[in-house]
């Protein structure tokens, strides 16, 4: 049963970069993404699985971090180019080193630049728009909607997924048990990053306001919000 809007509480937004704290560097913060390694294997699973990306596809990741998502990609996928889009220059510097340490650099590129501004992308340029935690950040949703709209062939896929905030009682218990064996400062990081999501009904209010309108569908599960093409 889903809550009700007065029990869910307010979005706190989060901001648009993961800034270096001075107890947690960029580089802790790499590691503790890499032990997320199944969830992102899921992740392109699904891309590859259920959106069915084909081979030779030119791909877009938006807010690639540290790129563990790219580089699972591209070694699943191995004929896939793709480029990440990061508004973060510190992680970029991380997620190059990872792609040497993986030997997939030729396979990946990355631009420093904001989602809600992709002139440097032409109509139609890309076979699939992904992004994997990025959404909570993203202070214009509508317009960064609008960009992957523009920059997605026509025949192209996307999946959007992020944390959502209207966690049930299950995904909390979880919470509370799993905080207790990562580092303070990632605590926090996860908590504010549940209070900056949203709730699949602001998404669909969001996303009926762009050009993405009638061609997405929506999944959730205990702890994630999964925007997608809409089968055809």
């Amino acid at each position: 049963m889903s809550k009700s809007k007065n029990m869910i509480s307010p979005r706190v937004p989060e901001g648009e970069e993961m800034e270096e704290q001075e107890d947690l560097s960029l580089e802790e913060i790499n590691s503790q993404f890499k032990l997320r390694m199944k969830e992102y294997r899921n992740f392109v699973k699904f891309i590859l699985g259920e959106l069915k990306l084909k081979d030779y596809s030119k791909v877009l990741e938006i807010g690639p971090g540290p790129a563990w998502i790219s580089i699972i990609l591209v070694q699943e996928s191995p004929t896939i180019s793709l480029t990440g889009l990061e508004i973060s220059e510190d992680m970029i510097r991380i997620a190059k080193h990872n792609v040497i340490d993986e030997k997939v650099e030729n396979k990946i590129e990355f631009i420093h630049g904001n989602a809600k501004d992709m002139s440097m992308f032409g109509d139609n340029f890309f076979d699939a728009v992904i992004t994997h935690d990025s959404l909570h950040h993203w202070e214009e949703p509508i317009l960064i909607f609008n960009e992957i709209a523009r920059v997605l062939k026509p025949n192209g896929v996307f999946c959007i997924a992020d944390g959502r905030r209207d966690l049930e009682i299950g995904a909390k218990v979880i919470f509370h048990i799993v905080r207790r064996f990562i580092s303070k400062q990632m605590r926090y990081y996860w908590k504010t990053s549940i209070m900056a999501g949203y709730t699949e009904s602001e998404i669909r209010e969001i996303l009926d306001q762009t050009k993405l309108c009638g061609k997405f569908e929506i999944q959730t599960d205990l702890f994630d919000i999964k925007i997608y093409n809409k089968k055809k």
